[in-house]
């Protein structure tokens, strides 16, 4: 069953222009909401929320509120496609709905607080309405049956506005609703006003009259790891996006990447930014970036973006102005050209797809401070009185927060376990003789989407002989490809033969070129004395080269040195600093309850196998605790438990790669402190639906007044961890998790299914109850999972699913800079929302 049946039932789109919708429409990176004028049989206004792929609706009969603490009727209606937010027009008389309908108002909107299943407090950011309101579901006969709220305008900065009337105009066209209903053209000024610069160009220190170039070639950053003091020198925010010159020429724009190609058609928004300036010709120089809700730029949703050719809402951060008017600036101060820039920025009509890129002079390294603790890529210094030249320069510097580069790919090795399409990347970079040397390979970071464009690509591309200069490790089964396929990769440092460590697959890099990848100047930070990259992981005391032996935390670590991850070179060291790194997050999660783990001595390539009992093999020093075997009372078994980060070090000796913690402690094991709701997709389930699934569990679960907290397994599936107050035995806290499971599967018995039989499940997410029971486990939150790349079990907020591409989206370096940059633990309110499961709730699912 589609949301959007009931507004297709109501309908005949071979009589109206109104939009059937897509059931599989991708959700924005920012939710959009419009308000739309709708003169009907009665004239009204219609509210519409993007959430999960459609367009939440509700008729507002007296319009929106406009004053603080003002409440309107708003009467849910019918979900309406995403589409219908571009719809503007008439539907035709005798249609439901008929009459004129004008986009009155449109922009971004987000929640300002926890959602509850009866109200939601959210911001709207519009061309009219702006600030902040409350929809509050009404109860009682009022409320009829749920379907009547009140829309409630809080306290905020902004200023009321008037009501609207009949000269309201069109957001989107600028027409009246007597002009729309006439059919009459948009009413927008044209996009090419006549220049209105208050600076001549021409008076510019440098300036030279010239014929715009044709095929500019943008200047590049060298890679520093430091940033200059002095105020000789400006630095800007470092973007994480795709390189763009702008060529306007007689008002129509052309956007190039750095390398050249022409990616016009890919970017029409930003297109029609660059023509709204008020000048004829110009070249500008900057990035297009996808912002989250932090003004942060992210690469992943950028260029999820492109791939579904939703790219209205990519913004072009300028930073540049190489030519203006009949003049090129090329020689012209760096800070003069800004100047300029801002200036011609700030005479063009409010454009939120173009935004001028400011600065600060002077205050390098502490700007570089701050732009790390606000999880920012780095910032780029440049010459203050610099000119501009093609190619690489050192008057240009990027100083990063973490470390990330583009590679090559010359292979790929074949997929195991569930995954399709391809293991691991085989990446190479070429020296300075010209030859494609190996640089290691990556197996982490890909969304299911981009593992079958990128195999795609792959097929077209292979060749039977190996393109690296020298044998790469560990790849006799590999498949060798043209070295043509530029990827980003972040990873935590380089070895001494210059093999990545710990490398995660960030995207596709179309706007380079293969042999411009090499070991130029640009590969290896100048060096400015201390470091000023992120916070490495903890040292062994003891430690050097070759070990047989080192202490951390007081315990004694085997065989440091050896390789427990073979596809990433991940050791057994490293992953006991990872460990001691993340201590004070996962030990809340998992200390003093009993734990299953997952033992592979031998490594993640090996044997392993689960393991309950203590014996020889852990280290004397781990704590356990004697519980009653549920199938003899009279006789006991003995469990390990933890206590803090030696303990968790003592694992790592033990070979234990995954940990499974029961839902109790060990002062009563006899009683959950918790319920754990595994969502289980088949392989055939789309990432977007078993999101859709969660959200809606969740809310399920609030019906019965229990609060979910998410988190992604770091495999295919995500979480709903629902705390418990200890009052409930384990066969009733099974039985009323199976009945959960069980009544909430009836609502979608197409795509939901509590039979654990593989033939079952094709086409459905297994709803997973079976975790409750004594003695079951679910992996712990932080733990790392025994797959070929060490993904992770991580908690997150709910408005961060929206934003994650799949649930192994994390791995090891992820985890650091992710709990670096938190202002506070996702999970912060889990004890406190503890619930005792009253008979109420049994009821309610029996």
């Amino acid at each position: 069953m589609s949301r959007l049946d009931d507004y297709r039932n109501k309908r005949d789109f071979t009589r109206s222009r109104e939009p059937a919708g897509d059931d599989h429409s991708p959700a924005s990176e920012w939710p959009r909401f419009v308000v739309h004028k709708h003169a009907a049989s009665h004239l009204h206004f219609d509210l519409r929320l993007e959430e999960d792929g459609v367009l939440r609706s509700w008729a507002l009969p007296k319009g929106p509120s406009l004053k603080p603490g003002e409440k309107r009727l708003a009467v849910a209606v019918e979900d309406h496609p995403l589409d219908y937010g571009d719809f503007e027009g008439t539907i035709p008389k005798k249609q439901y709905g008929g009459g004129t309908v004008m986009i009155w108002d449109a922009g971004l909107w987000r929640e300002t607080s926890q959602r509850k299943k009866d109200r939601i407090d959210f911001e709207l950011a519009g061309e009219k309405l702006a600030g902040h309101w409350t929809l509050a579901q009404m109860g009682g006969k009022a409320g009829d049956g749920g379907k009547n709220w009140l829309l409630i305008k809080r306290r905020d900065k902004h200023q009321p506005i008037d009501e609207p009337d009949e000269a309201d105009t069109s957001v989107a066209t600028g027409r009246t609703m007597a002009e729309i209903a006439d059919g009459a053209a948009a009413n927008h000024e044209p996009q090419t006003p006549a220049p209105t610069l208050d600076l001549d160009p021409g008076a510019l220190h440098g300036a030279r009259k010239r014929a715009l170039a044709r095929t500019p070639k943008p200047r590049l950053a060298t890679l520093s790891d430091k940033a200059p003091a002095g105020d000789d020198w400006l630095h800007e925010i470092k973007f994480d996006g795709y390189r763009i010159l702008a060529r306007l020429e007689n008002g129509r724009a052309t956007l190039l990447t750095r390398n050249g190609k022409d990616w016009t058609e890919r970017f029409g928004a930003t297109r029609r930014a660059v023509e709204a300036l008020p000048i004829d010709h110009a070249l500008l120089d900057g990035e297009i970036v996808a912002l989250d809700r932090d003004g942060i730029s992210r690469f992943g949703p950028l260029q999820d973006a492109i791939a579904n050719r939703r790219t209205d809402r990519l913004v072009y951060q300028v930073f540049d102005l190489l030519h203006a008017g009949e003049h090129d600036l090329k020689k012209v101060a760096l800070v003069e050209r800004k100047r300029l820039l801002q200036k011609l920025c700030d005479a063009a009509e409010a454009n939120r797809a173009l935004r001028y890129t400011d600065h600060i002079q002077g205050q390098g390294p502490a700007f570089f401070e701050q732009a790390s603790a606000s999880g920012l890529e780095g910032i780029i210094s440049k010459r203050a009185d610099g000119a501009y030249s093609g190619g690489r320069s050192k008057q240009w510097r990027k100083i990063k927060t973490s470390h990330d580069d583009s590679f090559v790919v010359g292979g790929y090795t074949e997929p195991s376990g569930s995954r399709a399409g391809f293991g691991s990347l085989l990446l190479g970079t070429y020296d300075e003789q010209g030859r494609f040397a190996y640089a290691g390979r990556v197996g982490t970071g890909f969304s299911d989407l981009q593992i079958e464009d990128i195999s795609s690509r792959l097929d077209q591309l292979g060749v039977s002989k190996r393109p690296f200069v020298e044998p790469v490790p560990d790849a006799d089964t590999a498949h060798w490809v043209r070295p043509e396929l530029v990827v980003d990769v972040t990873f935590t440092e380089r070895t001494a033969s210059g093999v990545l460590r710990h490398p995660s697959f960030r995207g596709l890099r179309e706007d380079r070129d293969a042999d411009s990848i090499g070991a130029g100047p640009h590969a290896a930070p100048e060096h400015n004395g201390e470091s000023t990259g992120p916070k490495k992981l903890p040292r062994s005391e003891n430690a050097n080269r070759k070990r047989r032996a080192v202490k951390l935390e007081g315990i004694r670590l085997t065989h440091p040195d050896r390789v427990v991850y073979p596809e990433t070179g991940l050791t057994k060291i490293e992953l006991a600093r990872y460990f001691v790194a993340i201590a004070d997050w996962i030990l809340p999660h998992i200390a003093e309850r009993p734990l299953s783990l997952l033992r592979c001595p031998d490594g993640q390539h090996g044997e392993c196998f689960f393991q309950k009992h203590p014996r020889t093999a852990f280290p004397d020093s781990l704590p356990t605790v004697a519980i009653a075997d549920k199938k003899a009372s009279d006789d006991t078994q003995d469990y390990v438990y933890v206590r803090d980060a030696a303990d968790l070090v003592a694992l790592v000796q033990a070979g234990v790669l995954e940990i499974h913690p029961w839902g109790a402690r060990i002062d009563n094991v006899e009683r959950p402190d918790q319920l754990v709701f595994d969502l289980d997709p088949h392989t055939d389930v789309e990432w977007a639906e078993t999101c859709r699934i969660a959200r809606d569990l969740r809310a399920y679960l609030e019906e019965l007044e229990l609060t979910a907290f998410l988190r992604t397994t770091g495999g295919k599936g995500l979480h709903l961890v629902v705390p418990i107050e200890r009052r409930t035995n384990w066969d009733d806290a099974k039985a009323f998790a199976r009945a959960v499971c069980q009544t909430f599967a009836a609502r979608e018995p197409k795509r939901l299914t509590t039979n654990m039989a593989k033939h079952k499940r094709r086409g459905k997410i297994f709803l997973d109850y079976l975790r409750n029971g004594r003695g079951a486990t679910a992996i712990a939150s932080y733990s790392p999972r025994a797959h070929a790349t060490p993904t992770i079990a991580v908690p997150i907020r709910w408005d961060e699913l929206a934003d994650l591409n799949s649930p192994d989206h994390y791995d090891i370096q992820r985890v650091l800079q992710r709990l670096q940059n938190l202002e506070k633990d996702p999970w912060l309110h889990l004890g406190e929302a503890s619930k005792r499961i009253t008979k109420a709730m049994q009821d309610a699912v029996s």
